[in-house]
C-alpha cells in the first residue's frame, strides 16, 4: 500500500505541472502576421525629346497584401526623378505614388534610377522599382518651304487641290485696312496693292461659329494693332489657304500663325 502512494505524488504532480501550463498557453495571445509591401509596377519607363516638355508623370501603386497596417516610405536614387507623396500607410487599400522626371539641362542619353519601398516591421522590406529615362536628339528638321505671297498660280493650286494641307506663305505686307463698319470686322493684311487677284490675310473679330474673340488676341500680341504693326513688314503666315471669289487667303486665327522675319 505505501507503494502505490510512492508513484501516485509524482503522476498528480505531473499532471498538476501540464494542467498549468495548458492555462498559461491559453492566455497568451497568437502572434498575426506581418504586413507584406506590395507594390506595381517594377519598371518605369520615360522617353523624350530633347529640349521638349517632361513626359507625362506616371503612377506607382503601394499596398499591404497581408494583415495590420502598412505604414511605407519611399526613396529614389537621381536628383531629376521625384516622387510624391513620399510616406504613407496601407490597410490593404492602394496608395498611389506620382513619378514625375525633370529633364531641363540634361544631355542625350540613356539613364536609369532605383525606388526603394521601405517599411518597419514588414516581412519583406525593402522592395525596388526601377525607373529608366531616355533622351533622344532633337529632330532635325527639314528646311521649309516657303510659298511667295505673289505667287498666285501656286496657292490657287494649293487652295483647289490640296484644301486641307497647312503651307508656310512668306512676303511683305504693303497695305492693311481694319474694316470697322463691315459686317464681321475684318482685319486684311495684303501683300499687293491693288488686292485683287493676290493673296491676303483676314482676321475676323470674332469666330464665327464660337463667338471667341480673334481680334483682340492679336491686339494684345502685336500692339497697338495688327494692322499698324505689320505694315510695310516682312512676314510668313502659316494656315490653310482658302479661295474667296478667285483670290488666295489664309484666315489667322492664333497670333502663333503670322511673325516678322528679317
Amino acid at each position: 500500500m505505501g507503494n502505490k502512494h510512492k508513484w501516485v505524488s509524482p503522476l498528480l504532480f505531473g499532471l498538476a505541472l501540464l494542467l498549468v501550463g495548458s492555462l498559461l498557453a491559453c492566455g497568451e495571445p497568437a502572434s498575426l502576421p506581418s504586413p507584406t509591401i506590395a507594390a506595381s509596377p517594377s519598371n518605369f519607363s520615360f522617353s523624350v525629346e530633347q529640349g521638349e516638355p517632361c513626359p507625362p508623370s506616371q503612377t506607382l501603386s503601394i499596398w499591404n497584401s497581408d494583415n495590420g497596417v502598412l505604414s511605407w516610405s519611399i526613396s529614389d536614387s537621381a536628383p531629376w526623378l521625384s516622387v510624391s507623396p513620399t510616406s504613407g500607410s496601407s490597410a490593404g487599400e492602394m496608395d498611389g505614388v506620382s513619378l514625375s522626371v525633370d529633364t531641363f539641362g540634361m544631355t542625350t542619353g540613356n539613364y536609369a534610377a532605383i525606388i526603394t519601398i521601405s517599411a518597419p516591421g514588414a516581412s519583406n522590406t525593402p522592395q525596388t522599382a526601377v525607373v529608366n529615362l531616355t533622351i533622344n536628339p532633337p529632330l532635325v528638321e527639314e528646311a521649309e518651304q516657303v510659298i511667295d505671297a505673289l505667287d498666285t498660280d501656286k496657292l490657287l493650286e494649293i487652295g483647289y487641290s490640296h484644301p486641307e494641307e497647312v503651307v508656310t506663305v512668306g512676303g511683305i505686307v504693303v497695305r492693311t485696312y481694319y474694316a470697322e463698319r463691315s459686317k464681321g470686322q475684318p482685319t486684311f493684311l495684303d501683300f499687293h496693292d491693288p488686292y485683287e487677284g493676290y493673296f491676303t490675310c483676314i482676321i475676323w473679330k470674332e469666330d464665327r461659329q464660337t463667338g471667341e474673340p480673334i481680334r483682340d488676341k492679336f491686339i494684345e500680341a502685336f500692339p497697338p494693332n495688327p494692322e499698324t504693326y505689320f505694315l510695310n513688314k516682312k512676314v510668313r503666315v502659316k494656315g490653310k489657304i482658302e479661295i474667296y471669289k478667285g483670290d488666295p487667303e489664309i484666315i489667322l486665327r492664333d497670333p502663333s500663325q503670322i511673325w516678322i522675319v528679317e
